[in-house]
This record gives C-alpha cells, structure tokens and sequence, in this order.
C-alpha cells in the first residue's frame, strides 16, 4: 500500500514538472516575442518641451502637435527677442537645432545682424499672438505677432510680423529645416497659391487686352 501511494505521488510530481517546464518555456516565448515587437516599434517619450505648460510626446520621427507648436512659438520668441547683449546667446540657442543644409548660411546671416543690432543698438522685442500650420505642409509653421524696434534714443518702430519654419523631428529631436521673416500677417501655401492664380489670371487679361 505504501509502495503505491509513493508510487502515486512519483508520478503525479512528474507530471508537475513536466507541466510547470511547458508553461516556463511558454512564458520565455512569449516575452521573446514581447521584446522583438518593442525593439521594432518606435519608442514614444512624454516630454514637456519649451514654451508648453502641458504634456507632449515625440517619437523618432513624429511628434504632438503641441509640441511642434511649442518649438515654433520657442524659435520666434529667441529671433524676435534680441538686444545687443543677449544677440549671441540667440546665435548659440539656434545653431544646435538647425539642420545641416542651412547651418552655415543660417550662421552667416546671423552674424550680420548680430553686428548690425550691436552697432546700431537696436532692441528688438517680438509679442506672438498665433500660431499657424501650414494646410498642405504639415512640418510648416507660421508665428504672427507683434513687433517692435527700439533704438537708442527710445525711439520705437511697430508692425506686424510673421516668423515661417519648417520644423521636422529626426531621432526624437527638433530640426529647423527652414526659416524665414517678413512684414504682415502669415502667408500660407493656401495664400501663395491663391495670389499666384490671381495674377496668372490677370496677366493673361492683360496679355488678351494687347493683342485686341
């Protein structure tokens, strides 16, 4: 009787083990599996960046709107704030973000203004009021707002301007691909193509007019 309740329990320990050696390799598999799928999949970061009061997130290539808004109002508000004294630090700000195909011409151009406001003493103070995306590129950005221009003698020049930038993230980072300023409010894509049908249209009135 004894030889075969030990026998009993032999047998039963042996199907144990057998079944917890099944269920261990199933448990190896499946995190083998889990790990593959994470090392395939672009890791996504919850970061707060500048000029943000809230949570966004970026992965390799991709981000939240928010926080390519936030890059965008961040980089105006360096270019559109400037005094003879801080016009360096906006240099060394920018140049790490700028993408390699306009980093030397971009740091030249601001090198001229830099000696420029600096011999002029000039102050520039910029007051953001929008932020625009682009409806057909989406890696485009517009900041309109308010500028002004102090000179020496408190002497002040106001008007409407607009910052544009292509902004595009490349291994979890912000690249500044392009920029570029002017007078007035913001002219999306939407716009350029509008006021060129209009005057494509209007050049050919004019040509029809001529030849009649």
């Amino acid at each position: 009787m004894l030889l075969k309740s030990l026998s009993n329990s032999f047998d039963g320990m042996r199907g144990e083990n057998q079944f917890l050696r099944i269920a261990v390799a199933g448990l190896v598999l499946s995190n083998l599996l889990v790990s593959c799928s994470a090392l395939n999949k672009d890791e996504v970061v919850t970061v707060v960046p500048p000029t943000l009061t809230e949570k966004a997130w970026v992965s390799k290539t991709q981000s939240s709107g928010e926080y390519a808004d936030a890059w965008a109002l961040y980089i105006a508000m360096m270019l559109g704030n400037v005094t003879p004294h801080n016009a360096s630090v906006v240099k060394d700000a920018l140049g790490p973000i700028l993408d390699k195909a306009i980093y030397q011409d971009t740091m030249k151009v601001l090198d001229t203004q830099i000696h420029q406001i600096r011999q002029d003493r000039v102050t520039l103070s910029f007051e953001p009021q929008k932020v625009l995306r682009d409806n057909i590129n989406e890696n485009k950005f517009y900041v309109t707002g308010r500028s002004v221009s102090e000179g020496p003698a408190g002497d002040k020049k106001r008007s409407n301007r607009t910052y544009e930038f292509e902004i595009v993230i490349k291994d979890y980072k912000p690249v500044l691909s392009w920029l570029s300023t002017n007078s007035g409010d913001a002219r999306t894509q939407d716009v350029v193509d509008r006021e060129n049908s209009k005057a494509e249209k209007q050049a050919e009135r004019e040509k029809r007019k001529n030849n009649q």
